[in-house]
């Protein structure tokens, strides 16, 4: 079976920013064990290295154990343009792709990404990372920013009636896309590998792990005012930010802000890590936060969950589907930075309670997110999605 998985996919395996390239690597990674398998991951995007119109696309077979699956990757670099264009021209260039490469299914990632498979008549799954709605609301003050996503909205309300499968990670996606009846939906969990799971806890009394993007639906400005309500009762509790600037001038912001409360030499900014490196910030961790307005199911809670180590997260999108409270964590309202720090507090005041947490919360992620369990649940879902075509094709019911 030749499967395209459209998505967003880093040139760097070892230094991986973003939920979505986190989620495909971890997955492709995974779907590799099957024999039968034609895996071509195909990621369009202007951050490709050098990109620019004469830049060539690349295309390299990543090699594997005996028996494993085939993995090809392409990077198909845009230029670095405004962003009407660039999605415009990601559209056309996949399709493009997609007519040469010939494959039976479709597994889009992104909304115009699963515009691409469906408008070709390919069978696409569709799995959905981001409610666009809510992260619409967050980023409505700059042109740039709603130009963005009224067209990325524009192309995903044309591909959800025409794929042929809905994958929710959470059942916060589900009920957001309510609306969506005719095409039906499976419920699949994002993966983590093993490496998280075979970590040693060493955690360091009073130190909080913050681990992704720096941008504003993250709200880290609620973060670091939790973490100065903390140190008033722990001077010892540091915060350790691990990830890369998306948002320039929040960073700055966030940074300045920093330095008028005097917290300078508790925040620590560590910039995008490479695997190693933060599987370290996990192993070290006493606790990992989370201050988001919005999210759906973020990988720095399936991975702290995996790694052992108790959450305190904001209780937004899917967050409680990750997190029990009292049981592998504990969860606050956004923008509440005292009941944040309140709730830091406890983890770090004791050491036996976040062990508990820590041990309950690695058990549900086994449970849930290993990377095997999830590549096998797409895999039964890609046979299932091209048979039902095939039916429909030959005039059967599905």
């Amino acid at each position: 079976m030749r499967v395209a998985m459209l998505t967003f996919y880093p040139e760097d395996l070892a230094r991986v920013s973003g939920g979505v390239r986190m989620v495909s690597v971890n997955l492709a990674e995974a779907l590799r064990r099957y024999a039968d398998l034609d895996l071509h991951v195909i990621h369009c995007h202007s951050d490709i290295i050098a990109a620019n119109p004469e830049t060539p696309d690349r295309v390299m077979t990543v090699p594997g154990a005996s028996g494993e699956g085939r993995l090809t990757v392409a990077y198909l670099p845009l230029p670095r343009r405004s962003i009407t264009p660039n999605l415009t021209m990601a559209v056309s260039r996949l399709k493009r792709y997609l007519h040469a490469l010939q494959p039976d299914l479709v597994h889009a990632h992104v909304g115009h990404f699963a515009y691409v498979g469906a408008s070709m008549g390919l069978p696409t799954i569709y799995t959905i990372h981001g409610v666009l709605s809510r992260e619409r609301q967050v980023y409505s003050r700059k042109l740039y920013d709603r130009l963005r996503y009224g067209l990325l909205s524009y192309y995903e309300a044309r591909a959800l009636p025409r794929v042929q499968q809905l994958v929710a990670i959470s059942t916060h996606v589900q009920i957001e896309y309510g609306q969506i009846r005719s095409v039906p939906w499976a419920r699949i969990d994002n993966p983590v590998p093993q490496a998280f799971f075979d970590l040693t806890n060493r955690p360091e009394p009073g130190r909080i792990l913050y681990a992704g993007s720096i941008t504003e639906i993250k709200d880290l400005f609620t973060l670091v005012r939790a973490v100065e309500r903390v140190r008033a009762a722990r001077p010892d509790a540091a915060l350790y930010i691990a990830g890369r600037v998306t948002s320039q001038a929040y960073a700055e912001r966030l940074r300045t802000f920093i330095a008028e409360r005097g917290l300078q030499g508790a925040v620590h900014f560590l910039g995008l890590l490479d695997r190693q490196a933060l599987l370290a910030e996990y192993e070290c961790c006493s606790a990992v936060a989370l201050s988001s307005v919005q999210e759906n199911a973020p990988m720095t809670v399936i991975e702290a969950m995996a790694s052992g180590v108790p959450v305190a997260a904001t209780r937004v999108g899917g967050v409680s589907d990750l997190v029990s409270e009292g049981e592998t964590g504990f969860m606050t309202a956004p923008g509440d930075d005292a009941a944040l720090a309140d709730r830091l507090l406890v983890l770090l005041n004791d050491p036996d309670l976040c062990a508990r947490l820590g041990r309950r919360a690695r058990e549900v992620a086994r449970a849930r997110f290993s990377a095997e369990q999830v590549a096998s649940a797409y895999y039964a879902l890609y046979h299932q999605v091209l048979a039902r075509s095939r039916g429909d094709d030959l005039g059967v019911a599905p």
